[in-house]
């Protein structure tokens, strides 16, 4: 079909008016990144610019910290992030340039459309989590994802804490240390026991536990280090209950000895029959 010279028109400036939308925004992202990278507590900053004739919103922004950023430095990086007029599809905030890397604390996240401002109490928790996360010491094997959207990012969602280990008694003590270091604070913890021996292909989710801020864990521990000695599936935390999921190795005796450790403290416990490898839940909350 032959296209009229108006409408022939029409697209040339339609595609030149999206043309400019996503070029207009380069040089602003490029700027509000080179402004991030020279401030107190920024390892790095970069754009990542969209190619070809892409929406604007599809820009992206990296953001490296230092591991030991303070609360005035973290406050001090998210005035600046709202100085801008940019729009990104995806924002990204870690403390090693590696984020899979363990001891990492990071947020990966799509900002409202329009913006890329940082919460300020949300990039104030980031800052405890990494301290946190440093007095946990280069031998913890987890990583923390701390959610910085929203105006109340500072307390609403829980910190998500990420373990793998070839030892399953380091996942309780894992959860013990965590706690110990962020109190007060709504955790989401799931850690990987790799019965295999290789971390690089760990098996499903061993300890969970969704625990809220004033949520203690010592009545919880007894019965799940028990539970891991036993040889259970997946243990998993949520308020006063206690889900463990039973494994055909598992002994005949040990739902009458994980009732009687959760009757001694005063907690719900539901136990699960074996469920085939398909049907593993993550945590019985998901």
């Amino acid at each position: 079909m032959r296209v009229r010279p108006a409408a022939a028109s029409v697209l040339v400036l339609s595609s030149a008016v999206l043309l400019s939308g996503c070029v207009g925004q380069a040089p602003a992202l490029q700027n509000l990144a080179g402004r991030l990278d020279g401030l107190p507590g920024v390892v790095s900053a970069r754009a990542e610019l969209a190619g070809g004739v892409l929406s604007p919103a599809e820009h992206r922004l990296w953001l490296v910290v230092d591991p030991a950023l303070s609360e005035d430095e973290a406050r001090r990086i998210a005035q600046v992030s709202c100085e801008g007029d940019v729009e990104v599809a995806t924002m990204s905030i870690a403390t090693n340039e590696d984020s899979l890397a363990p001891g990492t604390v990071l947020d990966v996240f799509s900002p409202e459309s329009g913006t890329t401002c940082l919460s300020e109490p949300g990039l104030v928790r980031f800052a405890e989590a990494s301290a946190a996360m440093q007095r946990l010491g280069e031998e913890f094997e987890g990583r923390f994802n701390v959610s910085l959207e929203g105006p109340d990012a500072g307390g609403a969602d829980p910190v998500l804490v990420t373990l793998a280990s070839t030892e399953r008694a380091r996942l309780p003590e894992a959860l013990r240390d965590v706690r110990a270091e962020l109190p007060g604070v709504p955790l989401d913890f799931r850690g990987t026991w790799d019965e295999d021996g290789d971390p690089a292909t760990p098996g499903h989710v061993h300890l969970a536990a969704l625990l809220d801020a004033e949520t203690e864990l010592a009545p919880f521990l007894p019965l799940v280090e028990r539970a891991q000695e036993l040889g259970t599936g997946t243990v998993a935390i949520e308020g006063g209950a206690v889900t463990v999921e039973l494994r055909d190795d598992t002994p005949a005796t040990a739902s009458t000895e994980l009732t009687a450790l959760a009757d001694q403290g005063g907690l719900t416990l539901t136990v699960q029959p074996p469920l085939p490898p398909t049907a593993r839940p993550i945590a019985p909350w998901e």
